[in-house]
């Protein structure tokens, strides 16, 4: 009965402009984004360059590329660009997302939640029809796929606002906002603490609303603005590249067909077909319905999985990337990480020159990639003839303005931890066990003897 009411809902043909305008104004962004990543030197900084990485784990066994290697990949994204663009749209996807996506999964210290939402994003146009002819007509579930994709984001981004620190403390907006007190006119009101409440609930009211206020033909005209000052404030304010100028472009698509229609013929040499309301007769429409409901459910299901593990989210960080969580901590760190040999002697590993700042920054705070790092340390030991049976960490963390406190069992060797998906991580320390520095050398033999290090 269910995909009964289904076909009757997302089989009917509509209008094909606004997927072909999203296809046009996405492929425009992507093309710009990787010139801008190649032009900015990104290529050999983040891919190339650095000694060490942090993959994904399901995609470890990656072969990080050369020089020319990078280039061919970021070549490839500009030849599907260029494809989508010219009315090779599922072509121009497919070259486009398989090469973007390994470079994504490369290092977890380059993730990002647009990058994650690119993906997804071009992926979807391998499949859609978004070619200048099938203006003429494609099913409402194609039309509306992109449209329930964006909404989930701007919903789950709000969600994610529901927290103490943000509607409680205004953090971390409360620690950035003053960092922008010298800009002209407008800098001295970002100090004030009441700015940052205002942020912060603007940006939690925003979130929960704006993507199924899109939906609406009378409600789109007067939140479409608001969209768009919104991730033009964010833009002007914080580093996070493109991703705004992708959601306000992306958005665009909640317009209806007409106004994509003229945009096109007035601003485009693109023709395209007319709408034509003729029905679908081919089979593999439907089996296109369920591929999109199977889409959505994970969509829907994959932010959730941090209910899985115990404790405060923001600090043990499992099941907290591909959630779109944007932009709702500051997080600082240092780690020390020691090595024991068979004897039990203990050594600090000089990780001066192996890291590049970033990654330092972003492994010194999460959890898995400390993790990571102390296996790196013992493969290269072994590999540099170094006889190291253990690693261990004393990493200190400081969560949206807290005290700095110990971060993970400081004698637990982390080369025998397996971080598998749903194991509470109990190696991590609570949140607001707070052990200062002279406590921590006090029971630092207590400590010893019971992780039996």
């Amino acid at each position: 009965m269910w995909f009964k009411t289904a076909k009757e809902w997302g089989l009917p043909p509509v209008d094909g402009a606004p997927l072909v305008a999203l296809r046009l104004v996405f492929a425009g962004l992507i093309l710009f984004s990787t010139l801008r990543f190649i032009g900015s030197g990104w290529v050999e900084a983040q891919v190339v360059e650095p000694l060490v990485a942090f993959p994904f784990d399901w995609f470890s066994w990656l072969p990080r590329p050369g020089l020319w290697a990078a280039y061919g990949l970021f070549g490839a994204m500009l030849v599907g660009a260029i494809l989508m663009l010219v009315n090779r749209p599922r072509l121009g996807a497919l070259i486009f997302v398989l090469p973007f996506t390994y470079v994504e999964m490369l290092d977890k210290t380059n993730y990002l939640n647009h990058y994650y939402f690119v993906s997804l994003m071009a992926g979807l146009f391998v499949f859609l029809p978004s070619r200048n002819q099938d203006a003429a007509g494609v099913p409402r579930y194609a039309r509306d796929l992109p449209k329930v994709l964006l909404t989930l984001v701007y919903f789950y981004a709000g969600l994610a606002k529901l927290n103490s620190d943000w509607v409680l403390d205004a953090l971390p907006l409360g620690i950035w906002l003053p960092q922008h007190s010298n800009l002209p006119l407008v800098g001295p009101a970002l100090a004030w603490p009441i700015t940052a409440y205002a942020f912060s609930w603007g940006g939690l009211i925003f979130d929960l609303f704006a993507g199924f206020a899109l939906w609406s033909e009378r409600g789109r005209i007067w939140v479409y603005p608001v969209v768009v000052v919104f991730h033009l404030v964010t833009w002007l304010l914080f580093p996070i590249g493109v991703f705004p100028w992708v959601m306000i472009g992306c958005t665009l698509v909640f317009f209806g067909a007409s106004f994509h229609r003229n945009w096109i013929q007035r601003w485009t040499r693109v023709e395209l077909s007319e709408y034509s309301p003729e029905p679908f007769k081919s089979g593999s429409m439907r089996w296109g319905l369920i591929m999109s409901a199977c889409f959505l459910a994970i969509q829907l299901i994959v932010p959730w999985r941090f209910l899985a593990y115990p404790g405060e989210l923001f600090w043990h960080e499992a099941g907290y990337r591909f959630s779109w969580r944007v932009m709702l901590m500051e997080k600082a760190g240092v780690a020390y990480f020691f090595a024991q040999n068979g004897e039990g002697r203990e050594r600090e590993v000089d990780l001066n020159g192996w890291f590049t700042p970033n990654q330092s920054k972003m492994m010194s705070t999460q959890p898995d990639m400390i993790l990571q790092c102390a296996r790196w340390i013992k493969q290269h030991d072994v590999e540099m003839g170094l006889d190291t049976r253990a690693v261990r960490a004393e990493v200190w963390v400081g969560l949206n303005g807290r005290r700095s406190q110990l971060f993970i069992d400081p004698f637990v060797d982390l080369t025998q931890i397996e971080d598998d998906m749903g194991e509470a991580r109990d190696w991590v320390l609570p949140l607001d066990s707070v052990v200062t520095m002279s406590e921590f050398r006090a029971r630092k033999n207590e400590w010893r003897a019971r992780s039996a290090w």
